[in-house]
């Protein structure tokens, strides 16, 4: 999101994201808040919100990790940045879809040169892992 852009009427607050954290891997999320900076005097009795480079994504990450605040170019997700250029690690969750269905799973290899993933699928109502 760039400078003079507003938030729509559906307010991003709730959507699902993912983010970099401490350890190197990428964990989804949800935005709990946004932080903008406080208006420019000019604009000051304006109702729309303006975002801008320093603008904060509070985001609560799944499974009890802490929230963490990040910039809109940090964070994957509609609305912000695709997967292009990201580096996944070994043992990253990812989700894909498979059988045209959303599956979890496991990061093996990421080529970063041909942008190729090796994942090991865990299918819905499988007993074990999918090579």
């Amino acid at each position: 999101m760039s400078t003079g852009k507003r938030l729509a009427k559906r307010s991003i607050i709730g959507t699902r994201v993912a983010a970099l954290d401490d350890d190197g891997m990428y964990w989804s999320g949800m935005i709990q808040a946004v932080k903008t900076p406080a208006p420019f005097p000019e604009n000051i009795n304006s109702n729309c919100i303006n975002l801008t480079p320093n603008t904060r994504y509070t985001v609560r990450f799944d499974g009890g990790r802490s929230s963490c605040e990040y910039r809109d170019s940090e964070l994957i997700g509609p609305g912000f940045r695709g997967m292009a250029g990201v580096r996944l690690r070994p043992g990253q969750r990812a989700f894909l879809t498979y059988n045209g269905r959303e599956v979890r799973a496991e990061v093996l290899h990421h080529d970063h040169d041909t942008d190729e993933l090796r994942v090991r699928v865990h299918a819905p109502g499988a007993e074990s892992w999918l090579a």
